[in-house]
């Protein structure tokens, strides 16, 4: 189970990140913020690479995979 509230590797970022940081920036690369509401993401120098590397981190899953549960009914 992923304790969404501790710090963890980002493979955006390529580094440890605050759950905070993580939340903000998921918010960002998958369209629901701008880019620019996130300063750091200015750090990433190639923005779709980290869109999908953000995509396919387990973290990007904010049902923590209980929406797997609902498809096996």
């Amino acid at each position: 189970m992923l304790d969404y509230s501790a710090d963890h590797y980002c493979p955006a970022y390529k580094k440890v990140i605050s759950a905070d940081l993580c939340y903000d920036s998921l918010c960002c690369l998958t369209g629901e913020f701008k880019i620019s509401s996130t300063k750091e993401l200015a750090e990433i120098e190639d923005i779709e690479a980290a869109r999908i590397a953000c995509k396919k981190c387990p973290y990007s899953d904010l049902n923590g995979g209980m929406d797997k549960w609902d498809s096996e009914d």
